[in-house]
């Protein structure tokens, strides 16, 4: 593994790992339903941006159903379940709750 890759897997486990202590922090402040709402939206921010940048067309109207099942199932619901667990349980069982989420994807 070159030195730019490891620098590169250790920043995205430095951001990965630090969304689920900021979780911790804003859930019991802000609601659960609104950290996941504010989580949500980043990402679909960032997923608008890039489908602008790279010149891509996402087909809104065509898709719209297929998007909101997927959204819905895929994100909002289990960010929403993060949020709450994040009012119990420490910031580190979030994330290895979440790391093992491949485990039952089988």
């Amino acid at each position: 593994m070159r030195s730019a890759d490891l620098l590169r897997l250790i920043s995205l486990a430095a951001i990965w790992g630090a969304s689920f202590l900021f979780m911790r922090v804003l859930a019991p402040v802000v609601g659960v339903l609104w950290s996941a709402e504010v989580r949500v939206g980043l990402a679909g921010i960032a997923l608008l941006t890039l489908m602008y940048v790279t010149n891509r067309a996402m087909n809104f109207r065509a898709n719209w159903k297929s998007f909101l099942v997927l959204g819905t199932i895929n994100s909002a619901l289990p960010f929403a379940l993060y949020s709450y667990a994040a009012l119990s349980i420490p910031a580190g069982y979030s994330a290895i709750v979440n790391a093992t989420s491949p485990l039952w994807g089988q």
